[in-house]
């Protein structure tokens, strides 16, 4: 594209969402602007966006003060233009990039986000997959169980919010390594989801049902090794109790907290000590080197149908992504949500 060309560029702003208030539509605002192609400096690159993918994790990438800002994430995205030699015209890339039509990509820290996935698609797996099961919530669970997990089998894990994209692929990984897998959801219908289609060993509505009470006998004798925490909510205090000495906690997610919650301490920190627990959190964005190792070992199984995942892939425009991503916190669909803005 020659530079300066002038682009209508649809987008999303937003203003701080303040703490104690869930995000609703008032704190949204769409607006199409009218901009100059960019000239590129060394390794940036140009994106007209294509699929959009809806994370909690969002919530905490609106802009501080009163001032809009526009709202990031990540999406599969076409170059329209490139100075970057590992990144060619035309190709696609995962990348993380604005809610708008266009993304110049040139901070550093978003440059090195930018992963190219021609060479590794795989034609029995849709597109929007590199958004999920495939993407940075497929490796985020992949590399935290590598990494901090240390599954054994015969042990017991627990998965909190088990039914999205993280918790369903943890489950299903943790089954393929021997492991007893346990976990929660909001829905009767989640619930026969995991136990039914993923072959969780139990399951429970945390809605319905006392999560105390539902999860020590889910537990029983055995008690707990692993939890695998989506949702930073009391659960925490929970598993604190019945975790086993040498238990561990993998803190992958603040779920509740993205739907506005109160913050809950836990009580029993003290079990930390006695029973020589270990409590790690873990983010992927400084992991994407491992992209081409879980993709070798990963997209087989979910392209064969040995790794299953659910997806939503709403057709619509950029007008669409903000109510739809309200729709997601709300817990409205099951798996993986996407918003499709333009053909691929």
């Amino acid at each position: 594209m020659a530079p300066n060309t002038k682009i209508t560029n649809k987008r999303v702003l937003s203003v701080k969402i303040p703490d104690g208030v869930a995000p609703n539509k008032n704190h949204f605002r769409t607006e199409t602007v009218t901009i100059d192609a960019p000239v590129l400096k060394e390794n940036e690159v140009f994106l007209r966006n294509l699929i959009f993918s809806l994370d909690p994790y969002i919530r905490y990438d609106f802009p501080e003060g009163q001032n809009e800002s526009l709202v990031s994430g990540f999406a599969i995205a076409r170059v329209i233009d490139s100075k970057n030699p590992q990144v060619a015209v035309g190709s696609l890339v995962f990348a993380a990039v604005n809610w708008e039509e266009y993304t110049h990509v040139h901070k550093p820290e978003y440059l090195t986000e930018v992963t190219p996935l021609d060479s590794v698609i795989d034609s029995r797996v849709p597109l929007s997959a590199y958004n999920g099961v495939l993407g940075a919530p497929g490796i985020t669970v992949w590399d935290s169980l590598n990494l901090v997990g240390n599954l054994k089998a015969g042990e017991t894990i627990y998965i909190s919010s088990a039914a999205g994209t993280l918790g369903s692929l943890t489950g299903q990984l943790a089954k393929r390594k021997g492991l007893r897998v346990l976990g929660s959801a909001g829905s009767d219908e989640k619930v026969a989801y995991l136990k039914n289609e993923l072959g969780f060993d139990g399951a429970f509505n945390y809605k319905t049902q006392d999560k105390r009470k539902a999860l020590t006998e889910l537990v029983g004798e055995k008690g707990l090794d692993i939890y695998y925490d989506l949702v930073g909510d009391d659960t925490t205090e929970i598993a604190l109790d019945l975790l086993n000495p040498h238990g561990r906690i993998l803190a992958v997610g603040i779920l509740a907290l993205h739907q506005n919650a109160e913050p809950h301490a836990p009580k029993n920190l003290v079990n930390i000590l006695f029973k020589q627990l270990r409590y790690e959190g873990y983010t992927v964005f400084d992991r994407y080197e491992e992209f081409p190792k879980f993709w070798k070992e990963i997209t087989p199984l979910v392209a064969n149908g040995e790794i299953k995942f659910k997806e939503t892939v709403l057709d619509g425009g950029v007008d669409d992504i903000a109510e739809t991503y309200l729709r997601f916190l709300s817990g409205a669909y099951v798996g993986k949500v996407n918003v499709k803005i333009a053909d691929v």
